[in-house]
């Protein structure tokens, strides 16, 4: 309820938005396209999904964490956001959140993991989690005041883990307690762009978009991360943002100690309180 309490307030913040009356100065905008540094740290409200497949001698075949074992499929968890602009048209920003769950259930189906079975009937107690941490470099281009558009390279340096325990039936018919897990943690280079418009002196929209398609090592997909949003300068140093935010991966994975694949999606708005210098 609490979550989708938020969810609400979010859209009606959105709608509630004052168009602008009056054009602004030329030397009237928003700090965000001013000062060198900003800094957001907030709530992320994320609705999600995780679907795993772990090889063995065969392909497994995929498992829905939310289906197979009753974990949550929305969540609240921080999230925080820093940016630095140096030189006459360069930037970096770092961003971090983490996303983990685990629930308990009694299966209704044998569970393939790898080569071992989790028995019909049996209850297991299953669990995921993703740490994000998004760096990216920019240059941007601006053609008044008012307008900010920029490029750039970045990456995206994820740990992600899942695991199962409960009990196993052996090849030799034993019943068996086990815990099976794997992880991964690499970066993977993305290029993106960012907008940023103040159509008011305490009003920004903002905008930016991140993408990877490759195959790179272990690792091969793609990567989704998008961002829209608002930020309402309440001084010349604070404010609050709201943004919607998505993110998607999709990998496959050929590493020694996980052969398979994962997709992971979160999206749902953040609310933050931010500062600029």
């Amino acid at each position: 309820m609490r979550i989708v309490i938020c969810k609400l307030s979010f859209v009606i913040f959105i709608l509630l938005l004052p168009a602008p009356l009056v054009a602004q100065s030329e030397d009237a905008y928003h700090p965000l396209l001013q000062d060198d540094w900003y800094l957001g740290i907030g709530a992320f409200f994320p609705d999600k999904s995780f679907t795993i497949r772990v090889d063995g001698t065969n392909p497994g075949d995929d498992i829905d964490f939310q289906e197979a074992f009753g974990v949550d499929d929305s969540e609240t968890t921080g999230a925080a956001i820093l940016r630095w602009r140096f030189g006459e048209k360069w930037s970096v920003q770092a961003q971090y959140w983490k996303v983990s769950d685990s629930a308990s259930a009694v299966l209704d189906q044998d569970l393939e993991w790898e080569d071992v079975i989790f028995r019909e009937g049996t209850g297991v107690k299953a669990g995921t989690g993703l740490d994000v941490t998004r760096v990216f470099f920019g240059r941007r281009f601006s053609t008044s005041p008012q307008h900010e558009f920029g490029l750039g390279l970045g990456f995206h340096w994820m740990t992600l883990e899942a695991y199962v325990e409960g009990q196993i039936l052996t090849d030799d018919e034993e019943i068996l307690f086990s815990r099976e897990k794997v992880s991964t943690d690499a970066p993977l280079p993305n290029i993106g762009g960012w907008y940023t418009y103040s159509w008011a002196p305490k009003w920004a929209f903002t905008a930016s978009l991140d993408w990877l398609s490759a195959s790179i090592g272990d690792y091969s997909g793609s990567l989704w991360d998008a961002q829209v949003g608002v930020n309402w300068a309440v001084t010349d140093h604070f404010g609050i943002g709201a943004s919607w935010n998505y993110f998607n991966l999709d990998v496959n994975v050929k590493a020694s100690d996980w052969r398979g694949s994962a997709e992971v999606t979160q999206s749902g708005p953040f609310v933050s309180l931010s500062a600029t210098w």
